[in-house]
């Protein structure tokens, strides 16, 4: 089993340009933490095929899945396969399986047969297997998660598949003040380091909320939040609490 880590690699030129607005990263950030998968980093790189390469080479060796969001159309500046089989050391092959799965959708919208060039998305890495639904199936290669950059088609690709990727869900505690952080960062400071499996947050309010200060503690396992959590209001100024929402509560106003 891969461990329930992941990095994201965002491919587009119109993503750095800013003619496209990045959705995928966001949504991915939150499907995984939901599902208890710790994403370590996102990167975002040009359609080029030796900086998609760079940016692969880089994170896999860190992280249990790594996933590519763009770049597996038709046309000339769809590299992210490319890359992929060359940051694998794989050579490039036509799934005929694939090829069917796309001509069988072209025929249902477009009501005639797929152009030769669009057969150009069932090239794939050698080894990619077909997973998820199978009308629609994710490209997966050696822990490389290639998912397309259309927002509502990553989501579909990446929810048939997710389930695959192991992980635990994060147990998640909310404690809000009424002071500023100085007045607690002694206190958090050492609650956290006697607690090193937790993680600790510390989010500072500059609007009309009724908190100024909002802690959050977290663990995939329940058992560590909850002396975390105990330790932390034994070690804040009664008086400074708004209110606590414990693992399983709903926390409330953010």
């Amino acid at each position: 089993m891969r461990a329930p880590s992941a990095s994201l690699v965002v491919v587009g030129n119109e993503v750095l340009s800013a003619k496209v607005v990045d959705e995928n990263g966001p949504w991915l950030a939150a499907r995984l933490h939901e599902r208890g998968i710790e994403l370590r980093s996102i990167s975002t790189v040009r359609d080029r095929v030796d900086e998609i390469v760079e940016a692969l080479q880089r994170e896999r060796p860190r992280v249990g899945w790594l996933i590519t969001s763009g770049g597996v159309g038709p046309t000339h500046d769809d590299v992210t396969i490319e890359a992929v089989a060359a940051a694998l050391g794989r050579k490039v092959r036509r799934d005929q399986r694939l090829a069917e799965v796309y001509r069988t959708i072209h025929r249902r919208l477009r009501g005639e047969e797929m152009p030769e060039a669009g057969l150009r998305m069932a090239d794939v890495p050698e080894g990619t297997e077909l997973a998820g639904d199978p009308s629609f199936p994710t490209l997966v290669c050696d822990g490389v998660v290639m998912l397309p950059g259309v927002p509502k088609f990553l989501r579909y690709q990446f929810d048939r598949f997710v389930g695959n990727m192991g992980g635990e869900p994060f147990h998640l505690a909310c404690v809000y003040l009424s002071v500023v952080e100085d007045r607690i960062a002694a206190a958090l400071t050492a609650v956290a380091a006697a607690h090193p499996g937790v993680e600790f947050g510390s989010y500072p309010r500059f609007d009309d909320a009724d908190h100024l200060v909002k802690l959050t503690v977290e663990s995939r396992r329940l058992g560590e939040v909850v002396v975390a959590v105990d330790a932390l209001l034994a070690a804040l100024p009664a008086s400074a609490i708004v209110r606590v929402a414990r693992p399983g509560e709903a926390p409330g106003p953010a």
